[in-house]
Formats: C-alpha cells, structure tokens, sequence
C-alpha cells in the first residue's frame, strides 16, 4: 500500500470509527461484537478502496453506516435464536468508565489518544435503562428507530439502509415513538441528583439501615440479574420492593468479611458512570470478574435495577486503579 494511500485511510478510520462504533453497540447491545464488526467493516473499506477519491461510493458516511446498519441485521437475527435459550435474563453489555470523568467536550477531546470507544463512552447519552428496552424491538425496528432518533437520518437513507420503503419506514418509526413514548424509561435524572441517590443507596447498604433502603426503592421495583449461567445470578426478574429487598440483604451478608480479591486487591464497591449515569462497581474476594450496577430511578425512587455479572460481558472495562 502506497503511503498517501494508507494516511488517507488511516484518516478515515479516526473519523468514523466512533460513529460506527456508537451505531453498532446500540444496535447489537455488546460492545465487543461492536468492536469486532466495525474491524470487519473497515477491512472490507481497504479491499474494496471505498476510501478512494475516485470510488463511485458517493457519500462514504452513509455508505459505512449502511453497512454497519446490515451487518449489525444479520448478526441480531442468529442472536435472537441463541437469546431465546439464554440462562437467566439476557441484559446488554454496559458502557463504565471512572465517576471522576465529567462528560464533555472536552473531556472526549482529552480522550482522543486513548480508544474511540472512551469517547463514545463521554459523548453516548443512551441511558442503560433504554438500551434494555430497545431489546424488545425486531431488528428492523430497532435499526429505523435508532438511524432516526439517535443519528437523525432521513427516511429516504434509512429506507436504503435496511432495504425497505421510505413510507414504510415513516410508519415503523410512528409507531414506535407512540409505543416507546408510553414504555420509554424515565428522562435521566441530572447527574447531580442521581448521585445523591445512589450515595443513600450505598449509605443505607453500607450502615445497614434497611428502613432506609426500603424508602428508596418503588413499591413495584424489578431486580434483573445476568450471570449467563456462568456465575451466580437470579435466573428470573425479582419483584416488588420486599423481595428485592431480601435479595439485596444476601449480596451484602455474602460480601461481609470479603477483604481481598484474587488479585490482591480490596473487594468493596466504587461509583462508576454507567451509560454516562451514576452507577456502581462491585467487587467480591471470591470472583475475578466485578459486578456492573445500573439503577433506573423515577420520582426520586428506584424503579429497576440491572445487576450485570456475566463475565463475558465485562471483559472490555477499562477503569483505573481503585484508590
């Protein structure tokens, strides 16, 4: 490969790399297959010279997207038929980085020489909570409406994308806003207020005081908990505040005593941004792999909590030594 040919490539992978990363985990929920797919798109963009100014592509971003967009189709269709026999509830892979890193411009500019996907991390403003929602969708379903509410593309592109009419499409999206406008998770609190929550929530854990925990979760709270089969998860949602409860008095019970993880390390908990929420790291003695917490709050209560645990699922976090 000639070098002006490849610093031209190379350009066009810093350019749209972290759009086609951010396109693909919303649409596959995983963050390695994310990952592994936008790798393969950009090989297929060298053998085929799309990058080229000379190649009939002509607009290169919606060409990558369109191709992000079917490979992510086929890869959603063989996954659904292995969900289905899935161990336990199946939740996305979550998105964590340090609670000390403010999301922002500037933050993500600071960012740059480390991996697109920290950037994705700063700037993806999906909360985690809609993410699982966005998992009851059909493929198509879930393309048209995140081509159209997260990347705003025109019906006309997206019809392109995932090969159906532009009117088609508007009623695809229609219909789904009005559904999702009645399911759709509350708006994220502000990050402040959310941390305040979170901070009762590790109080009242930390100190005991069980009255207190009990105040902060919703009368109808759901607990959902993915382990794969591989570690220790409840295999149905937990419901009600009572039982969630009870559920929440076990894990902390079990981490009484813990001191040291397998590496050394103290075991204990630290605050974490989850999809860019205040959200929570738990680590255990006796596990290698931590527990990812997302709290879903609504009228200053906890109306869902996601406790991922799987650990083929937290093999992509990248968090900084616990001080």
């Amino acid at each position: 490969m000639k070098e002006g040919i490849r610093v031209e490539l190379d350009s066009v992978y810093r350019t749209y790399r972290p759009l086609l990363l951010s396109l693909a985990y919303r649409m596959l929920g995983t963050v390695t297959e994310a990952e592994d797919l936008v790798q393969d798109v950009f090989i297929t963009v060298q053998q085929q010279n799309l990058y080229q100014e000379e190649s009939a592509v002509r607009s290169l971003k919606a060409y990558l997207c369109k191709m992000v967009t079917n490979r992510c189709l086929d890869q959603l269709k063989s996954a659904r038929k292995q969900r289905e026999v899935y161990t336990g509830p199946w939740l996305p892979e979550p998105l964590v980085q340090d609670y000390a890193i403010t999301p922002g411009p500037a933050s993500a500019a600071g960012q740059q020489a480390q991996d697109p996907l920290q950037i994705l991390l700063l700037e993806d403003t999906l909360s985690y909570a809609f993410l699982v929602m966005l998992e009851r969708l059909t493929p198509v379903e879930r393309a048209v409406f995140i081509l159209r509410e997260a990347f705003d593309f025109n019906y006309h592109e997206i019809a392109d994308f995932v090969n159906r009419t532009e009117p088609g499409c508007r009623k695809i999206y229609s219909r789904l806003k009005r559904k999702i406008q009645e399911e759709r998770p509350a708006e994220p609190f502000s990050s402040s207020r959310a941390e305040q929550l979170v901070l009762q929530f590790l109080h009242a854990g930390a100190t005991g005081d069980m009255e207190g925990l009990l105040a902060l979760l919703a009368e109808d709270i759901v607990l959902y908990s993915d382990g794969g089969g591989k570690v220790l998860a409840a295999l149905r949602p937990v419901h009600s505040s009572q039982r969630v409860l009870a559920f929440i008095q076990g894990l902390i019970a079990k981490g009484q005593g813990q001191s040291q993880g397998q590496d050394g390390s103290a075991g204990g908990v630290r605050l974490v941004r989850v999809n860019g929420q205040p959200g929570l790291v738990l680590t255990s003695a006796e596990e290698a792999y931590p527990t990812v917490v997302s709290l879903e709050f609504q009228d200053d209560r906890i109306q869902r909590i996601y406790l991922i645990r799987n650990p083929d699922k937290l093999q992509h976090l990248k968090l900084s030594a616990a001080e």
